[in-house]
């Protein structure tokens, strides 16, 4: 006798939830307007100070709600990439903290800074974990529009695991961090500048930091500074150009680059160069 097979109707589909009307989840549509919304909000962002570092992040400046990493050889402009944004930030009225691991915000401000330096609430706590708890409890208490975090490369835990070496401690160190601070950032809707160092520096072409992995996920966007161009005044190093190149972005195009000027005279980081760097009009041949 051939086997028939059983026929269902939409009434017979009972429990565990089985029938395509019952697997449908209250939570799903809430879910998915959730995303759509993120999706197609506008992107909210803060100045960095310098319109042509506006233009090279495709949306006008660093994205408020995410983690924005500055990273560099020594000495290439990192901090004076974000001390631009920091004083100009400072001046719109708007709340700046700078965590200083490294203890040496002062030697890096500027000559004139202006007034709104002084709107910069500056924190230099002695251990990594220190500056870690600051960071959270700034973050849900109060309504900060620009932290910045200096550096990756000091972020060295008090208690390192025997054996470990020092490199792996830090990158654990950084990714705890991270995890930590992702979400408040989002949720108090501020940008983060996390200032790192290129780990390989023998390789110019390199885009690994100090922050390790960790640091490369969480951020959105990705800033290098390179130094080039180093020219004299009088036997005297004077100022040198600074390329900014992005090398991540979740929100524009990346591999976008900017060719900026620090002058040693006074700190500044400027979109012209200075007239020793300048390029010299050609002088016409001798006839």
């Amino acid at each position: 006798m051939p086997r028939v097979a059983p026929q269902y109707s939409s009434s017979g589909w009972r429990g565990c939830g089985s029938s395509p009307a019952s697997r449908r989840s209250p939570l799903a549509g809430n879910v998915l307007e959730i995303v759509h919304r993120q999706f197609t909000a506008p992107t909210t962002v803060l100045g960095s100070g310098i319109p042509a570092i506006d233009h090279i992040t495709g949306i006008g400046g660093y994205p408020r709600g995410r983690i924005t990493e500055l990273f560099g050889t020594a000495s290439s402009g990192k901090s004076a990439l974000a001390l631009a944004c920091c004083l100009n930030t400072a001046a719109l009225g708007l709340t700046v903290v700078w965590i200083d691991l490294e203890h040496s915000l002062t030697a890096k401000l500027p000559l004139d800074p202006g007034p709104s330096a002084r709107d910069i609430l500056l924190l230099e706590p002695h251990t990594a974990e220190d500056a870690v708890d600051m960071a959270a409890i700034l973050l849900e208490r109060a309504d900060i529009d620009l932290l910045v975090m200096d550096s990756a490369i000091v972020m060295n835990p008090s208690r390192r695991p025997v054996g470990m070496p020092f490199n792996m401690a830090r990158a654990e160190m950084v990714g705890r961090t991270l995890r930590k601070l992702t979400t408040l950032v989002a949720r108090r809707h501020c940008v983060m500048l996390f200032l790192s160092r290129s780990y390989l520096m023998a390789v110019p072409a390199s885009v690994a930091s100090i922050g390790g992995g960790a640091l490369r996920s969480f951020a959105s966007l990705r800033l290098k500074t390179t130094q080039e161009q180093l020219a004299m005044d009088e036997g005297d190093p004077s100022s040198f150009a600074v390329r900014v190149r992005v090398v991540k972005n979740k929100l524009a195009p990346p591999e976008r680059e900017a060719l900026l000027y620090y002058s040693l005279a006074d700190g500044t980081l400027t979109e012209e160069p200075p007239a020793m760097v300048a390029e010299q009009p050609e002088e016409e041949p001798w006839p």
